[in-house]
């Protein structure tokens, strides 16, 4: 029987704070503490095939504050998107209990466990001013020899270099940095912490996230610079993200995956040098690239004739590019990534003028392994720029997925641009359109002039018919029905063609008669 004393009505308080917990603070203590109380239920009702496992009820209350510790992110794994790339996680913004603390201020012998257990403590909020820096203190100190997660939030009142001499003495131990800066001096941090690594040591360090904070006009974007002192401390990182930073004096790193987002008006403060040309030419062994850039960049050399050298990719297998389309080309002209399996453009704004797509179309060509290509105009003003894209769509006999997105609007033109540009795809397998509006009609014609096996998805969007094509229907109402009927008497009939045709979160509607 399982005697260790965890019950809440037997709980002694220690060292509870004076100040009272927030409702929130509250209740996602109250569900932590209950998720271990449920845990601890559960093995004592399975104490026959557990316990004789189990070397001490200390030992198993650690791992159960561990199995119930879910709050811990995973810096890795938080790389789907800008937002979630720079989002501050719950753990660690400002005023938030940690479970570490919750846990230690259930009961004495609760807090006896907690505080051996050094695997809570090694994911730490680091801020400045004398009363968070001795607990950032007390923190290090509990977490033994672990490896450390650091999240670090430079603010305005308090100096970076506090901050980083805090740090410098566990730099070997730390494994991850997410850095969110919101002073003008802030960027000093890594800068500090760089100048302080040691050239013979190995270290830990896989993980960089730097954020650039918004919220005040008077940062426009912040510069990291950094020499061959840096090599040793951030040469061996598997994730590189800055968002609002550019870097200057960068040596030849090992990252294996790079994410540069410069939006609103910190983009407007930085060149193409600061931002593209330290990836380009310091990072050649990516394995996965994006980038956010809202404006268009420009050189710093004293003639924008000067072409830039290539930049060659052995290993970078994918890419996704959210910016404007002249930097989209731009890109594409110097690069070489032979490896490369799927590229996806996100445009910003409409295209200005003529369209050029010459650099993207001699990198498609050269790129023979290239199998996805994504296509997103929906940041545009209108359809016209993704028809205009798909008219001089080169020949790709590599390509298998094709993927369209567009603003929501008449999508039959692209249809017809899309039909002519089959025969330059030789090997295509799948076609996605996301989010836009077809007729009915459109979309038969399509369909009839497809030769080879194909998947054709819908993704959101409209597919409409007038209602002259319905005249026996009963009411107006009853057309979306029929239009969607007609679709999957459609799809039925491709099947036999080896066409598949299918579609999800698609709205049928009655269009007028064009």
């Amino acid at each position: 029987m399982f005697t260790y004393q965890t019950r809440f009505e037997h709980a002694k308080p220690v060292e509870l704070s004076s100040t009272p917990p927030t409702p929130e603070e509250l209740s996602l203590s109250v569900e932590l503490c209950g998720k271990v109380q449920q845990a601890l239920d559960t093995l004592e009702a399975e104490s026959s095939t557990f316990y004789g496992t189990a070397r001490s009820s200390a030992e198993l209350l650690s791992h159960v504050f561990l199995l119930v510790d879910d709050a811990r992110p995973d810096f890795k794994q938080r790389s789907s998107g800008r937002d979630s790339l720079c989002l501050t996680p719950r753990i660690f913004r400002k005023g938030m209990l940690p479970a570490p603390v919750t846990l230690s201020h259930v009961s004495a012998d609760w807090r006896a466990v907690a505080l051996d257990t050094t695997s809570l403590w090694n994911w730490i909020d680091v801020r400045g001013g004398g009363a968070e820096l001795r607990r950032v203190g007390t923190w290090l100190a509990r977490s033994g020899g672990l490896p450390l997660h650091l999240h670090v939030t430079i603010e305005a009142s308090h100096p970076p270099s506090d901050i980083a001499d805090m740090i410098v003495p566990y730099l070997q131990r730390v494994k991850d940095i997410q850095t969110v800066i919101q002073s003008s001096t802030g960027i000093e941090f890594l800068s500090r912490l760089a100048n302080a690594s040691d050239p013979t040591t190995d270290y830990q360090l896989r993980v960089l996230k730097v954020h650039y904070s918004q919220r005040s006009s008077r940062f426009s974007g912040a510069v990291l610079r950094l020499g061959e002192h840096a090599r040793s401390l951030f040469s061996r990182l598997d994730l590189l993200v800055l968002s609002g930073v550019g870097i200057s004096g960068w040596p030849e790193w090992q990252v294996k995956k790079a994410c540069i987002y410069l939006m609103g008006d910190l983009g407007r403060q930085m060149t193409w040098n600061k931002v593209l040309g330290p990836v380009l030419w310091g990072l050649p062994l990516l394995k996965e690239l994006n980038v956010g850039i809202l404006y268009d960049l420009e050189y710093e050399t004293p003639s924008n004739d000067v072409p830039p050298a290539i930049a060659t990719f052995p290993s970078l297998s994918g890419m996704k590019i959210q910016t404007t389309f002249r930097n989209f080309e731009r890109l594409l002209a110097i690069m070489e990534a032979p490896k490369l399996s799927s590229l996806e453009f996100q445009c910003y704004h409409s295209f200005d003028g003529h369209v050029d797509i010459s650099s993207m179309a001699n990198f498609v060509r050269r790129h023979t392994a290239l199998q996805q290509l994504t296509l997103d105009t929906s940041g545009g003003e209108d359809d016209l720029n993704l028809v205009a894209v798909m008219e001089s769509f080169p020949y790709a006999p590599s390509l298998e997925m094709l993927t369209l997105i567009a603003s929501h609007g008449s999508a039959d033109l692209l249809l017809t641009r899309v039909r002519s540009v089959l025969q330059n795809l030789p090997n295509i397998k799948y076609f996605r359109f996301n989010q836009m509006d077809f007729s009915l009609g459109a979309l038969k014609s399509f369909l009839r002039d497809v030769q080879q096996p194909l998947t054709v998805y819908l993704d959101g969007g409209f597919v409409g018919a007038p209602s002259e094509s319905y005249p026996d229907a009963p009411a107006l109402e009853t057309i979306p029905s029929l239009v969607q009927a007609d679709l999957e008497t459609l799809a039925r009939t491709l099947s036999d063609r080896d066409i598949l045709l299918a579609w999800s979160e698609t709205t049928f509607v009655a269009a007028p008669e064009s």
